[in-house]
């Protein structure tokens, strides 16, 4: 054994070359791969290298001149051959900085990476490296300095005077550290302290220090990701679908909104056919069939063109507010889309304010929660306001940053929107312009009455103009008459407009038709003169006249048919049902089933996922519809027996098609499916049938719906008092399914699968147990499918999902079923699997005592490790634990955030965690816990899911990030202490329990990492750029007192009570830690070595690679949106990922780390 410090300052020497090295050879080979880096930087990395070799030439020399026995040959082995290496990296800048001087270098790294034998020589020294490292790790653990022998020499006078470095390597020793790994990065950490910020780490250092531009590019895109994640969260999946659904502007015929007097006199006294029939015909104009020459048709026509007028005149204007009032039908939703697709709009808006912007948004009363209510009126305005307004993103984040863990529409409250918006609004220095149409259509939970608050607040703020569109119902038309808004009246309006869309219906008619011009005229004037002023009206009634018209109906036939036409809408809807179906039981019976599947399905979507993204589709469908009507084609599909093809697909589709028009009295219409540019290219010739498919079927119009639903007549046609709804949901639910099986079999395509379970298990819950057969006989057919990843929550089928039994855990409507499958089950494998995600704090998913009574009879092992379904937020880690940590870690976590589970929950899941502890082998096995510290010094212990969002997102409100490691004894006490009382006492008595209890001897919590937040507007897009570094506690210090943890943890161990315990009042638990903090020895590490580290020590975290997790090289072969969160917080690991993605799929020029 040695026992001078010669040896070891050799040896720390040593581990600094092999350091130094290591990181120049990683950067060469990520600047072959294609990053930048300046000359300065590569020269600078291989100057520190070569001072590393020089002190190991320097000590290696002391030590063989003090004393022979030093003179160990392995030492000296190990010192020669890093510096052979060393000299051959200082020759490999050398050649890449060359490269970098001919101008192009990314393509020359490539170029010779590909071409030459340097790629080979690179790996070959990385390899040499990792050599060395493990030799190294030899001789400092069997013959340099065992640790006894570490303290034995800081205990000597000499140890004071030694290098830093050799002072940190004994150091180290002393505490036990031996693992080469972590003291390569101390001694690089000790010797590289001047540099460390800019150095850290090599792809830092490459990324870091390239050229301005560089670094500019990429804090802008993390900027654009930061602030897209924040937009999105604001975007409901079907916020455009009204607009998108109403009547294209391009059919509409509104004119005259922006003609001037002139024009306004030429459509009614000379009408011209170019615009509108271009290859004309003998029509007369519209002037002569109005007799225009008149007074009274002078005076309307100046009438008409005064309100569009002071419509014109308000667009350019500062008055804030405007209405369009309008019967039912009359084209409100129509005429607004109209305005806001024509260019004039946004000229004379412009006229206004040159930055004028024009937002919308279209209540709908029979859509969706987003579609019809105040919240969804808010997230959609303020969605349009932000978009491509980073800098007010950026702001909004800083101002109100506990919004950045927002993700989704639902994460959201009406209170913050409407926060947000008033903020926005007094950043933003553009005016303007907001269109909402349909104030009538509000939902009935919110109701106008709280509406007309959030639309006074809009058109109040400065720079911000309103026009909304209603139907005159009474209590909004009081509100408006108080506030004195200009308006006008639709139905008085649309006269001509009318005239133009009939007319456009009959030219199509003209060339093969064997009607009188005179008849034609004459049937349009009679036409319009009924509608009075109601556009669905005449849109029906002229489908009416042309359906007679092409049945070749005479004359006298049309005009007595236009007669007996009802003038009411409703009316209308009633002659319309008689027309088609009166003579035909069967024919009713058909359109009943068509009425009740839209009716069920209209507030329902699926998600289908489509070239790696999620699209939304509105239910019912076409090809569900079809086969809900086609038991063959079920007893095929559901029973695997048989398959459609795209011929068959297509022919169904066409004939359900024809069926809805003929049997549903022009109430409901088929929308076809607009398909995504990328869908169709991956369907080809297919995609036709697929929009066809696809097309969503509903009412052609809300009045159709009302009709049907608040209407004794629209009630007698769906015979509701009369039929069972069973049947046809049966039918419509084997139909969806039947849909996803044909997704899957020709297109290729997944669906969610909770979407689709949700579906299944719907009618479980409301139908009893003829629900319940259904809904196991549907589960037995998707099942397959799921296990196949055609069905599955996440778009990617690489990452984690549920099992799935566990997505019917939580209901006992279905433990008899899961039960079945898992005893069918050879290995208890998979009861394990379930009962480890019977608690999971990123899901709603809790196991119920006699599920979990059941699983055990079944074998499941509460203590057995396993990645955790739908914990792939942290990619490329996973989270990772047991039944028993999960629960545990559940309970601390829902009751730290204020969920109350009730005192039966309470008492059941006490009884489970002492069965799991009875049989636990380890209570002194550790999970780590991520703990937020907010400026006011509350403390929020962090799910799953908000880990990620903590890593990703600087908040300005949060002053300290803290990693905990507590054991199963501290978090089974946390649970009996805050249940406690008389419920925990029945639990207790037993001596299962008693023998429990008496093994919480050290409950223990211990403080790992802490990252101190200083957050401000100037470097919050700093922040970025630069890797996250966390502080790591070294070495660990023992356990928090006991105080501390009831602090911290609202509990008292000594007292256990379902009462928190008493607050401190001197103290916050940010003061608290804060005191931990203040003087503790730490070393700075980047998140993934701080994560790396966790997963290492089993602490609820595992590597993609130990999971057997590798997703597609495509998708990680350069940062994307999906992923490129983890690119930055962990680049090392997704770096492994892709050489193993690569390795697996073969792809040439892309080899294996060693």
């Amino acid at each position: 054994m040695l026992t001078g410090f010669e040896a070891l300052g050799a040896a720390s020497a040593v581990l600094q070359v092999i350091s130094f090295a290591t990181d120049v050879a990683v950067a060469l080979k990520n600047a072959y791969e294609g990053a930048t880096a300046s000359e300065d930087d590569l020269h600078r990395h291989a100057k520190e290298m070569s001072e590393a070799v020089e002190r190991v030439n320097t000590r290696c020399g002391q030590m063989n001149n003090t004393n022979s026995s030093f003179n160990t040959p392995e030492l000296k082995n190990i010192s020669q051959d890093c510096r052979v290496a060393a000299k051959k990296l200082e020759t490999e800048v050398s050649y890449v900085t060359s490269l970098q001087a001919r101008g192009d270098i990314v393509n020359a790294f490539r170029k010779a990476f590909r071409t030459s034998r340097r790629k080979k020589k690179l790996e070959d020294l990385e390899k040499t490296l990792f050599r060395y490292k493990q030799l190294i790790d030899i001789e400092l653990k069997s013959h340099l300095c065992s640790r006894s022998e570490a303290v034995r020499l800081k205990q000597e006078s000499a140890f004071q005077k030694l290098d830093t470095d050799v002072q940190s390597l004994v150091n180290q020793l002393a505490q036990g550290v031996t693992d080469v790994q972590n003291l390569v990065k101390q001694e690089h950490s000790t010797t590289r302290t001047a540099i460390t910020q800019e150095t850290t780490r090599v792809e830092v250092a490459i990324n870091s220090h390239t050229d301005s531009q560089v670094l500019e590019l990429r804090i802008a895109a993390e900027t654009e990701k930061k602030c897209e994640t924040f937009l999105q969260s604001l975007k409901a999946p079907r916020m455009n679908q009204r607009y998108n659904d109403v009547m294209d502007s391009r059919d509409a015929s509104f004119n005259q909104v922006f003609a001037s007097y002139e024009d306004m006199r030429d459509m009614y006294y000379g009408y011209s056919d170019d615009d509108d029939d271009p290859e004309g015909d003998d029509l007369e104009d519209d002037a002569d069939l109005e007799d225009c020459d008149n007074s009274d048709c002078i005076s309307h026509m100046n009438a008409i063109h005064r309100s569009w007028t002071s419509f014109n005149s308000w667009l350019q204007s500062d008055d804030q507010l405007f209405y369009i009032q309008g019967k039912p039908g009359s084209g409100k939703s129509t005429l607004v889309k109209f305005i806001l697709d024509q260019n004039q709009t946004h000229d004379l808006a412009k006229r206004w304010s040159a930055d004028a912007t024009i937002l919308s948004y279209f209540f709908w009363k029979i859509g969706s929660e987003e579609q019809n209510s105040i919240k969804g009126l808010w997230c959609s305005l303020l969605y349009q306001r932000l978009q491509g307004q980073q800098h007010l993103i950026l702001s909004t984040l800083q101002h109100f940053s506990h919004l950045s863990l927002h993700s989704e529409y639902h994460d959201w409250s009406i209170k913050d929107l409407q926060a947000v918006w008033v903020y926005v609004a007094n950043l933003d220095t553009r005016h303007i312009c907001i269109f909402v149409d349909g104030l009538d259509e509000i939902r009935d939970q919110d109701g106008f009455s709280k509406l007309a608050p959030s639309i006074q607040s809009i058109s109040r703020l400065p720079k911000t103009k309103l026009c909304v569109s209603t139907r005159p119902e009474a209590q909004i038309m009081r509100w408006l008459k108080a506030t004195k808004a200009a308006g006008i009246l639709l139905e008085d309006l649309t006269r001509f407009d009318m005239f133009v869309f009939v007319r456009q219906r009959f030219c199509e008619l003209l060339p093969n038709s064997q009607i009188s011009l005179k008849v034609f005229n004459d049937l349009r004037q009679q036409l319009v003169d009924k509608a009075q002023g109601v556009f669905l009206w005449l849109h029906l009634a002229t489908r009416s006249i042309i359906e007679g018209i092409e049945n070749e109906d005479s004359e006298k036939i049309l005009f007595s048919r236009l007669r007996e036409l009802p003038g009411d809408l409703e009316k209308l809807y009633v002659d319309m049902w008689e027309r088609f179906n009166a003579k035909s039981s069967v024919y009713q019976e058909t359109a009943r089933r068509y009425f009740r599947y839209v009716l069920h399905s209209s507030n329902e979507d699926i998600c289908i996922g489509i070239v790696l993204r999620w699209r939304w589709a509105s239910l019912p469908l076409t090809l569900q519809i079809a086969c809900a009507e086609n038991t063959g084609i079920q007893q095929n599909l559901l029973t695997g027996t048989g398959t459609i093809g795209v011929t068959e697909i297509l022919r169904m589709c066409d004939e359900t098609k024809a069926s809805i028009h003929s049997r549903c009295a022009g109430l409901l219409e088929v929308q076809p499916q607009k398909l995504h540019h990328n869908l169709s290219e991956k369907l080809g010739d297919n995609s036709t049938a697929f929009s066809q498919a696809f097309g969503n079927v509903a009412f052609i119009h809300r009045t159709a719906h009302d009709f049907l639903t608040d209407t004794e007549a629209g009630q007698g046609i769906l015979r509701c008092d009369l039929l069972s709804d069973f049947p046809w949901q049966t039918r419509l639910l084997k139909g969806l399914i039947c849909m996803v099986i044909v997704l899957a079999s020709e297109w290729d395509l997944l669906c969610d699968s909770s979407h689709i379970i949700n579906q299944i298990t719907d009618p479980a819950k409301r139908r009893g147990s003829e629900g319940l057969q259904l809904a196991t006989e549907m589960l037995d057919v998707i099942r397959p499918l799921f296990n196949k990843h055609l069905l599955r929550h996440y778009i990617y089928p690489w990452e984690p999902q549920l099992s799935f039994l566990s997505h019917l855990i939580s209901d006992e409507l279905f433990d008899d079923y899961v039960i079945s499958c898992l005893t069918t089950e050879t290995s208890p494998h998979l009861a394990t699997s379930v009962l480890r995600e019977g608690w999971y704090s990123g899901l709603d998913v809790k196991l119920r005592k006699s599920m979990f009574d059941a699983l055990i009879v079944l074998g499941a092992d509460p203590h057995e490790y396993g990645v955790l379904g739908d914990s792939s937020e942290m990619e490329p880690f996973v989270m990772k634990g047991t039944a028993f940590t999960n629960l545990l870690t559940y309970f601390l976590i829902s009751t730290q955030n204020g969920f109350d589970h009730g005192d039966i929950e309470h008492s059941r899941t006490l009884e489970i965690a002492i069965h799991m502890a009875t049989t636990c082998q380890d209570l002194n096995a550790a999970v780590a816990l991520f703990a937020s510290f907010s400026e006011t010094g509350y403390m929020e212990i962090l799910s799953s899911n908000l880990i990620i969002d903590s890593l990703s997102h600087t908040s300005s409100t949060l002053s300290l990030l803290v990693v905990y490691e507590v054991n199963l004894q501290f978090l089974l006490l946390y649970l009996l202490s805050k249940i406690g009382g008389n419920l925990a006492d029945s639990v207790l008595a037993s001596l299962q329990a008693q023998d429990v209890l008496s093994k919480i001897d050290n409950p223990s919590v211990k403080l790992r990492y802490f990252q101190r937040l200083k957050v401000t507007e100037d470097n919050l897009e700093q922040d970025i750029a630069s890797p996250m570094m966390f502080q790591r506690v070294v070495p660990v210090i023992p356990s928090l007192l006991g105080s501390d943890i009831e602090h911290l943890f609202d509990v008292d161990f000594r007292r256990p009570s379902q009462e928190l315990c008493m607050p401190h009042e001197d103290k916050t638990y940010l003061h608290t830690i804060s005191r931990y903090i203040k003087d503790i020895q730490t070393e700075e590490v980047e998140v993934e070595d701080m994560v790396t580290s966790l997963a290492a020590e089993n602490l609820g975290f595992c590597t993609y690679e130990k999971a057997g997790i590798t997703p597609t090289y495509e998708y990680l072969r350069t940062p994307t949106e999906s992923n490129v969160d983890s690119w930055r917080l962990f680049p090392l690991a997704m770096g492994r990922l892709k050489a193993a993605a690569a390795t697996k799929e073969g792809t040439k020029g892309h080899e294996p780390l060693p």
